[in-house]
């Protein structure tokens, strides 16, 4: 293989082939190369976003929070029973990882009481499947406030063996930043 292919093809990597690419200068304007072929595909913005409305009430159906004081904030639990729509499951009576890591970034979020805060990251260990057709209770509680960071842990429980018992089939930990006003 020769150097010069190898160069041209990294480079155009690096811009997913709609241009060649550039080493970066702050403060300089960039122009595309008008002999270097680009794709025409025109991006269309939906004209209403009622789609994902409905998607996501769909996906959040039966979603009840509780909010309970805490020290921190408040501490907010949601006992939940997936309809036929949300039991996602990749392996068979595995519910999806993604599926339940979106509904435990929810829960966090609304963990933050009515204060508006974005994820700026959330760590799932998942310790046991969560079968589709078995309740799940989330639950998530504050575990340290620093300014605008709120420290954010949470779990996704499933019941247990014995009657009554619920144990942890996945852990969370998040952090969430209130925006600066």
């Amino acid at each position: 293989m020769k150097a010069p292919f190898v160069t041209s093809l990294f480079l155009r990597s690096l811009r997913g082939y709609h241009c060649l690419a550039e080493t970066y200068t702050p403060g300089s304007s960039y122009e595309i190369n008008d002999e270097v072929p680009r794709p025409s595909m025109p991006h269309k913005k939906p004209s209403s976003n009622e789609p994902s409305k409905e998607m996501m009430l769909s996906l959040f159906q039966g979603y009840r929070p509780v909010f309970k004081p805490h020290r921190l904030g408040c501490e907010v639990e949601s006992l939940l029973l997936l309809g036929p729509s949300q039991r996602m499951c990749y392996y068979d009576g595995k519910l999806f990882g993604g599926y339940v890591a979106f509904l435990m970034d929810r829960i966090l979020a609304d963990c933050c009481c009515c204060k508006p805060a974005f994820t700026a990251y959330l760590n799932t260990s998942f310790l046991l499947p969560v079968p589709p057709t078995v309740p799940i209770l989330l639950r998530a509680w504050p575990s340290k406030v620093e300014g605008r960071k709120i420290f954010l842990k949470g779990s996704v429980q499933i019941p247990g063996k014995a009657s009554n018992e619920w144990v942890d089939a996945i852990q969370a930990e998040a952090l969430f930043i209130q925006p600066k006003v």
